[in-house]
């Protein structure tokens, strides 16, 4: 199994966050300090939807339901209606509100007016997030009613951590700086794909018994070079 499978995120706690201000906003989100519908943007590979399905389960708890299919909702006669009876049962569940899980929605080019209408009509019963790669391509009036949260592309040092669980867990002790010197050949992407990929490599050079690449060590930060 793919230690992108194998090691997935099953908390907030365990997502790989750009910065500790984002982090902290999610986690308001998650605990009710913050409420409200989110847009979550960033380039491929950078966790928006596993972060909204988590989110969602920390604020409605493990099996929460929610929406996900735009294409069906945008279908319904009266989506309105629709979403108003699905908050109404939400109230009485444990989960308390409803939610609607809609990636990529800039590729929606039908009944978007539908939508905001129903967000309006809803209120806080409903909690609306969005991914995309593309923003500014999310309808204008959609946008206002969310926070906009960005997942920016992944440095190398950020999944440093995390890629050291993994390695260890999988009976691969290297030091830091030699795996960090592997992930930083996938730093033009920001992806975690490739990251994890990084990593489904080396194991299976450890299980053939290869020898792993040539590393080099990262280059002194400016100032840290002591003087003689």
């Amino acid at each position: 199994m793919k230690t992108e499978q194998k090691y997935a995120p099953t908390s907030l706690n365990e997502v790989i966050f750009p910065n500790i201000a984002t982090e902290r906003r999610l986690q308001a989100h998650a605990s009710g300090q913050l409420t409200g519908h989110i847009l979550l943007h960033g380039p491929n590979g950078t966790a928006k939807t596993t972060t909204a399905r988590l989110l969602i389960e920390a604020i409605g708890g493990k099996g929460a339901a929610y929406d996900h299919d735009y294409d069906v909702l945008s279908g319904k006669a009266d989506l309105r209606l629709y979403l108003l009876n699905a908050c109404s049962f939400a109230r009485f569940t444990t989960q308390g509100k409803h939610f609607l899980l809609l990636n990529e929605l800039d590729t929606a080019q039908r009944n978007v007016s539908k939508l905001w209408t129903a967000m309006d009509a809803c209120g806080d019963d409903l909690m609306v997030i969005i991914t995309t790669n593309n923003p500014m391509k999310v309808h204008r009036s959609i946008r206002s009613r969310c926070t906009e949260i960005e997942l920016p592309a992944l440095p190398a040092h950020a999944v440093l951590r995390r890629a050291q669980h993994i390695l260890t867990a999988e009976g691969l002790v290297l030091p830091d700086a030699q795996v960090l010197s592997y992930l930083s050949t996938k730093q033009y992407a920001g992806d975690g794909r490739k990251y994890w990929a990084v990593l489904d490599e080396l194991l299976y050079l450890k299980n053939a018994g290869m020898a792993f690449p040539k590393w080099s060590r990262p280059a002194p930060k400016l100032g840290s070079v002591k003087k003689t």
